[in-house]
């Protein structure tokens, strides 16, 4: 099964990149409806704990952005050295994986915890709204290594493409995180912080059910064995390939979270408590949206990375090319979907509150957001290219592009000079990340020419 997967990477692709990609959207899907049935959870305990918990979102956006650059690094790395070296250097890459994974995510745990009091205080100084924050937060950051190690297990499944194992392992966490929600929540009377408990209990099941695939069932490609490279000589050429892609992938959902953080502030700023309520739960949506673009781009790096190691231009141009168009499709599709119905969309958050002030914001934020969507689009699998063929630093350039130079630049325009409030924000947005995308797939085309070129 693995070996017929793996083909299907090095197979055309017009065809493997939904194959690979499907999988992951159905993964991203169960998640982001995850989220977005959280967020109407966590709405039915009021306006603090809709701003509280929005504000732990950047953070949590940290976390998933180093998981997932990482295990784009991982993925990009196993097929670039199964192509150039053999089966056996991509085993000890993904020995290294492991090993790498569990010292960031104690990092992570204990930098996170100390950042938490000051990063709160600099936005509000609410003492509910606070407290809702920490209850949510510090069980999630204490309990993140078996949502980092799920992450990071899925990406070693991409690899290989076996998406359908690690869709299964996920989805079914996924679902019982929905069930466990309300019950955490309401029926124990954890509050927010029993979302974080629920997230992260359905993580460790996840984990679990990958675990046994690769490590008691060993019926994946890949072999890992944590034990043999540690007692052997590090290798620490692989180590700094997972990190010439997986740091910079990583630090592209930094600059994310760091600009997210600006807009909190703007938002708090012009809006107060309402405004970042309207913005944290719009979010969920806007993320559901992206969710088959992410999915296409995530199913991208290993194929890139495939073809790119093979040195085969004919596939690695075809990559970008169908890549872009099916992303750019799905974008639309949900583009005009989002817009015909966001009013119902937004009516979904009355179910658990009665704050018409917060559905209507909800409302018009997606009627302009949705616009973004087709543009990212275009833009995102370009920047997807770039760590699939190792060259993370680069996309981390354009992720500086996307909300430094553009999108942060536009909000402010539209919010303070032409005064629009709320409205200039989501404005910015749209004329910001809509910007980049068209530079990105300008640039995207002019790179892979080059390096087609470099190899005649």
């Amino acid at each position: 099964m693995g070996k017929s997967n793996i083909q299907w990477l090095k197979g055309d692709p017009k065809s493997s990149i939904m194959r690979i990609s499907f999988p992951i959207m159905v993964t991203m899907l169960s998640a982001t409806l995850y989220n977005l049935i959280d967020g109407m959870w966590i709405a039915g305990l009021g306006e603090f704990a809709i701003a509280g918990v929005g504000l732990i979102v950047p953070l949590f956006a940290l976390i998933n952005g180093i998981s997932n650059g990482l295990g784009n690094g991982i993925t990009s790395s196993i097929n670039r050295f199964r192509e150039e070296y053999g089966q056996e250097k991509a085993n000890i890459v993904s020995s290294q994986a492991v090993v790498i994974v569990i010292v960031v995510s104690i990092l992570l745990t204990v930098s996170l915890l100390l950042f938490l009091d000051p990063y709160l205080s600099f936005y509000t100084h609410d003492v509910q709204t606070k407290r809702e924050a920490i209850n949510y937060a510090v069980p999630l950051f204490v309990g993140l290594f078996p949502f980092v190690i799920a992450q990071i297990f899925a990406s070693i499944f991409r690899s290989e493409g076996d998406t359908k194992r690690s869709m299964y392992a996920m989805s079914i966490g996924l679902i019982l995180n929905a069930v466990l929600d309300p019950v955490f929540i309401y029926v124990l009377n954890m509050g927010s912080a029993g979302a974080a408990f629920s997230t992260i209990i359905t993580c460790i099941l996840s984990a679990l059910i990958m675990f046994y695939w690769i490590f008691i069932k060993k019926d994946t490609v890949i072999k890992i064995n944590v034990r043999r490279v540690l007692k052997s000589k590090w290798d620490w050429i692989i180590t700094k390939d997972i990190f010439k892609t997986g740091i910079p992938a990583s630090l592209v959902l930094v600059i994310l979270s760091f600009s997210t953080m600006i807009y909190n502030f703007i938002i708090a700023y012009i809006a107060g408590d309402l405004g970042l309520s309207i913005y944290s739960s719009a979010y969920r949506i806007y993320i559901l949206g992206l969710m088959p673009i992410t999915a296409i781009c995530s199913g991208l790096v290993a194929i890139y990375g495939t073809h790119y190691g093979a040195k085969n231009s004919k596939f690695f141009k075809s990559t970008h090319k169908y890549g872009t168009l099916y992303a750019f499709i799905f974008g639309s599709i949900v583009c005009t979907l989002f817009f015909t119905f966001s009013d119902q969309i937004a009516y979904l958050f009355m179910i658990v509150t009665e704050n018409s002030l917060l559905t209507a914001g909800i409302s018009q934020n997606i009627r302009i957001i949705s616009f973004c969507i087709p543009f990212l689009g275009l833009g995102l699998p370009s920047s997807y290219l770039y760590q699939g063929v190792g060259k993370g630093f680069t996309s981390f350039l354009w992720t500086i592009v996307y909300e430094v130079v553009c999108t942060v630049p536009a909000v402010c325009f539209f919010t303070f000079y032409f005064n629009w409030g709320l409205i200039g924000i989501w404005t910015g947005f749209l004329v910001g990340r809509g910007t980049a995308s068209i530079l990105n797939f300008i640039v995207a085309r002019i790179s892979i020419r080059n390096i087609v070129k470099d190899w005649a």
